[in-house]
This record gives C-alpha cells, sequence and structure tokens, in this order.
C-alpha cells in the first residue's frame, strides 16, 4: 500500500510541476517578450527568438507529463528534464551573482537546482521498493 502511496504521490507532485513549464512556454508563446514587460516595442529578431526558446518549457512540460504512467519502472524523460532544468538553474544562478539578487528569482533558481535533483531521488526510491515487490 505505501508503494502505490509514493508512486501516486510522486505522480501528483510532478504533474503538478508540470503545469509550469507548460503555462510559461505557452505564455510565452502567443504573447512574446510582452509577458515580461508590456509596452516595449521589441524587434522580430528578439521576438522572434523569445518565441522559439519559449517552446522548450512547452517540451519539458510535456516530457513530465509523458513520464507519469511508468513514473516507477523508468525515469528517463524525468532525468533528461531534470538535467535541462538543473543546467538552467545554473545560468540563472550565474545572472543572480553577476547582476544581483531578486527573491522571485532566487526562489526559481532554488527549486531549479535542488527540487527537481530531489524528484530524482524520490523516483529511484519509488523504483526500488516497486522492484523488490
Amino acid at each position: 500500500m505505501a508503494k502505490t502511496n509514493q508512486r501516486l504521490a510522486l505522480q501528483i507532485v510532478i504533474g503538478l510541476l508540470a503545469i509550469i513549464p507548460l503555462f510559461v512556454g505557452l505564455q510565452g508563446i502567443f504573447r512574446g517578450p510582452n509577458m515580461l514587460a508590456e509596452g516595449y516595442n521589441y524587434p522580430l529578431s528578439v521576438d522572434s527568438h523569445f518565441r522559439y526558446l519559449s517552446g522548450l518549457p512547452v517540451a519539458i512540460g510535456l516530457l513530465l507529463l509523458r513520464s507519469l504512467p511508468t513514473i516507477d519502472r523508468d525515469a528517463s524523460d524525468l532525468r533528461r528534464v531534470s538535467l535541462l532544468i538543473f543546467i538552467g538553474g545554473l545560468g540563472r544562478l550565474w545572472g543572480l551573482i553577476t547582476l544581483g539578487f531578486d527573491i522571485s528569482t532566487m526562489v526559481a533558481t532554488l527549486a531549479e537546482l535542488f527540487l527537481f535533483p530531489f524528484l530524482c531521488l524520490w523516483q529511484y526510491q519509488v523504483q526500488k521498493s516497486n522492484v523488490r515487490s
């Protein structure tokens, strides 16, 4: 029973976390850089690049959702996504160090650097308990 509860809890947490990159990515695709700061007349190249890069969080969210049905047996999507998010967190950390600290950016950075590696460890524990039984 505990195995099922752990698996379900992990699925719920990952499913809820998948909503964030899906939402943010779709906002970036549909609103462009104006989602960050309204009123600027961004050059077409900046707008295009921003919308292109906004597709990456959408893909991350979809990969997280794809991992849910087999999360107790296969963590390949979760681990790949976690690596992408961790590397992005390192980039964000570099920005905090070089440009200054902001509380919302700091919270996001901590989540990227620690939450997803923790989820990988949790998934490993769920998978290990699944193999034992």
